[in-house]
This record gives C-alpha cells, sequence and structure tokens, in this order.
C-alpha cells in the first residue's frame, strides 16, 4: 500500500490538507497496476472451482475413455498450476501488506518477500509462522523499517526574530485563547 502513501503525499499541500479529488483520480489510475483487484480474484476461483468439478464428471462418466482420460490428466496439471499461481498471488500480497504494517520501507518490500519463500498459507488465508520470520528481520536489518517517531504529534516551534533563548516561554496561542471566549 505504499504507492497509496506517494499518492497522498503528493497530493498533500503545504497546510497538511490533502486534494481528495486529485488523489482520488490518481489512485483510481494506479490501482490495476499496483493490486489484483476483488473480482478478477473471485473469477480465478470461480474458474478454479468450475474446472474441479469438470474434472471429476468427466473421470465419473468417462472412466474406460484412454483419450479423455488424458485429456483430464492435462487438465489436472493445469488446475495444480493455478491453484499454485493463486497462493503464490495471495502469499505476495499477504506479505506486502504484512511487511507494509510493520513498517518496511516501501523501497525494501519487494526485496524482503524472496527471505519468507518458506511461509505456507494456512487455511484461514494467513501466513503460518509469519510474526516470528517478522521479528527475526527486523532484529537483523532494522534498517529496512521505519524508526517509530519518538514526538510523533510534537508541535514545532515558531518564533519571531530569531532563535528562542534557552528556557524561554512560548507567547500564548491567540486563535485558542479566543476560542475559549466561546466554549
Amino acid at each position: 500500500m505504499d504507492w497509496i502513501k506517494s499518492i497522498l503525499d503528493k497530493h498533500t499541500k503545504e497546510d497538511g490538507t490533502v486534494d481528495v479529488e486529485a488523489a482520488n483520480k490518481e489512485i483510481d489510475a494506479e490501482f490495476p497496476k499496483n493490486a489484483v483487484p476483488k473480482t478478477d480474484f473471485n473469477s480465478k476461483v470461480e474458474e478454479l472451482r468450475t474446472a474441479n468439478e469438470t474434472l471429476t464428471t468427466l473421470q465419473n462418466s468417462n472412466k474406460d475413455n484412454e483419450g479423455l482420460q488424458s485429456k483430464i490428466a492435462e487438465y489436472e496439471t493445469e488446475v495444480q498450476r493455478l491453484k499454485s499461481e493463486q497462493a503464490e498471488i495471495t502469499k505476495s500480497y499477504a506479505l506486502k501488506d504484512a511487511l507494509t504494517k510493520e513498517g518496511a520501507l516501501p523501497d525494501y518490500i519487494d526485496l524482503l518477500l524472496p527471505t519468507f519463500k518458506d511461509l505456507e498459507l494456512g487455511e484461514d488465508g494467513s501466513l503460518q509462522g509469519l510474526a516470528e520470520a517478522l521479528e527475526g528481520i527486523k532484529t537483523s536489518k532494522p534498517a529496512l523499517f521505519q524508526a517509530a517517531d519518538p514526538e510523533p504529534n510534537k508541535a514545532p516551534n515558531i518564533t519571531l526574530g530569531g532563535t528562542p533563548k534557552a528556557g524561554a516561554q512560548t507567547p500564548p496561542d491567540a486563535f485558542a485563547a479566543a476560542v475559549q471566549k466561546f466554549i
């Protein structure tokens, strides 16, 4: 999801607001390049289900026909190939999402993916052993992850007339004082 962050950063104005309309247009344009639409994923799942049902029907109704049996074997091979492709796509997107949530730097997410090639997808679609593998990578390669921001909400200290003196008090906020009169 780092591509969405970069688009939002690009459309963030100096005052911190985001031009939502322009950001949405660019996200809509970039989405097909960076994600598998749910409809495509669901259609592949449906194709696999249909192919499996067809194979079962053909096997049961045509056990004696060698030509059909060889065709069935070809279809079974194709179904297995499609299943493995689907599993790899699912695994890749699950890994990318997990790495993004763990604070991996966007430029290194694709480089980190081969590190997790041994992880297997569980029945529920989650990656087995992901937490342990992430902790190991974060410990061994901390430079690939964003450091936690120690003071995320600290407002900058802006003063007029130069550098503030050590221990100097900042003037009261006029806007906050005006708001307090109406509360």
